[in-house]
């Protein structure tokens, strides 16, 4: 093999062990993101359960009001 094909190979092989970091790295962030979005997931569908009971209880109240102020003393 010439020197040329030596050189190739030698920057063809730092170039692969480059990529083989990024791609640990990009791996990693990934994970990360992956944790994240798992977590705010589950706080949005608690927010929308107390959003909801709020509602529920707000609107009973409402309907109920009415009927309490009619009511004889």
């Amino acid at each position: 093999m010439t020197e040329e094909i030596h050189r190739d190979l030698g920057r063809h092989e730092a170039e692969i062990m480059s990529l083989q970091a990024d791609m640990r790295e990009l791996k990693s962030d990934v994970k990360t993101i992956l944790n994240t979005l798992s977590e705010a997931r589950g706080g949005w569908k608690t927010l929308m359960l107390i959003g909801g009971i709020a509602g529920a209880a707000g609107a009973l109240i409402t309907k109920v009001i009415p009927f309490l102020g009619g009511m004889p003393r």
